[in-house]
């Protein structure tokens, strides 16, 4: 039997999701499921606001997948993580430089050289993750060097990610791994939150 499928395309800030709820929910009982490929998670400034405010309008039962990659480490020492992250100690690859640094050329008619570099950020709102930003440093003989962070990518303990979404209101199915370094994760939405220090039924 032939199954229609509903597409809507929504123009508006991704930000903002709940603002748009009236048109994501509908007036029909159906399971959703949202996916969040291509890095979009590791790219979000804060993971945990993003799924405490802009997707409340989720339902009990609709499905979350994530692409997520996974940290080089356990360790929170910063000189660690530099030393194991492969992306880290290879540089910003040239293909992704390339492409970020597009609208400087763009933009910034007097540069000369663009170069970049990887910055890491431990301070991150999920427990066990830390975050790479891409720096470029626009360079110019007629002005100073001017700095842009173009470019975030967190990398996640799969060990402690889940007990934070599970905290949110997601509870993780399973996981496939692919890549070497990156994981589907599978989550399902749960009828009530449970904050780090409440106690979840035992029964």
């Amino acid at each position: 039997r032939a199954h229609s499928v509903p597409v809507l395309a929504l123009l508006g800030n991704f930000h903002n999701l709940s603002e748009y709820a009236h048109l994501l929910t509908g007036d029909y009982p159906r399971r959703r499921v949202i996916t969040m490929f291509g890095l979009t998670f590791s790219n979000l400034d804060n993971e945990v606001q993003f799924l405490r405010r802009s997707m409340r309008w989720v339902n009990q039962h609709d499905i979350l997948v994530l692409d997520v990659p996974s940290a080089a480490t356990e360790s929170t020492d910063p000189a660690e993580i530099k030393r194991r992250d492969r992306l880290f100690t290879g540089g910003v690859p040239a293909p992704l430089a390339a492409w970020l640094a597009s609208p400087l050329w763009r933009h910034c008619p007097q540069a000369e050289e663009v170069d970049f570099h990887w910055e890491l950020e431990t301070q991150c709102p999920v427990p066990g993750s830390y975050a790479l930003h891409a720096v470029a440093t626009v360079k110019s003989a007629l002005r100073v060097d001017r700095r842009f962070s173009l470019f975030r990518l967190a990398r996640y303990d799969p060990s402690q990610l889940a007990p934070c979404l599970s905290d949110l209101g997601w509870e993780e199915l399973g996981a496939m791994l692919y890549g070497g370094d990156h994981s589907l994760r599978l989550y399902r939405k749960q009828s009530r939150v449970y904050g780090p220090t409440q106690a979840r039924p035992t029964s």
